[in-house]
């Protein structure tokens, strides 16, 4: 089974298949994974952060960094995936518009590794970024994301 998970949004699976995120440039993926349970999840955010926007979890789905990491955290456990088994991966982050006054990529970077601290979930590898483009696959069967550059 092959899931795509558009900007946005956010998935977690039980079973083997693969998550994939195409056309990633600012926007901050973060494939959570158990690998004890094969548990895999993934969001494809585009915004840092919920609380400047005054969301709601239940709306905002995968948009925020920080809501959709709580979100997905919440569905890995309602699997049986416990914290401390969990690690993570990221990819993202990159400055496709080359503005010196911002770069939300790095915003939602930053605010993907505050969040994954806070929650003690350990990072264990990223391809982050630059000013190109990214698509990821994520099996969850073996937790190997795989990311192509685009350019």
């Amino acid at each position: 089974m092959n899931t795509e998970v558009p900007m946005g949004e956010l998935v977690v699976i039980k079973e083997e298949g693969n998550l994939t995120c195409h056309a990633v440039g600012s926007c901050a993926v973060v494939a959570l994974y158990d690998p004890k349970l094969k548990i895999a999840g993934i969001i494809h955010a585009m915004l840092p952060s919920s609380v400047p926007h005054h969301a709601s979890r239940a709306t905002d789905n995968g948009k925020y960094v920080d809501t959709a990491i709580d979100l997905v955290l919440e569905k890995m456990r309602s699997f049986g995936a416990q914290s401390f088994n969990i690690n993570a991966k990221l990819v993202g982050g990159a400055n496709m518009f080359n503005l010196s006054s911002s770069n939300i990529g790095m915003d939602n970077i930053l605010s993907a590794k505050k969040k994954l601290k806070e929650e003690g979930i350990k990072l264990i590898g990223e391809s982050i970024g630059g000013s190109i483009g990214r698509s990821v696959e994520f099996s969850a069967a073996t937790g190997i994301v795989t990311v192509k550059i685009i350019f």
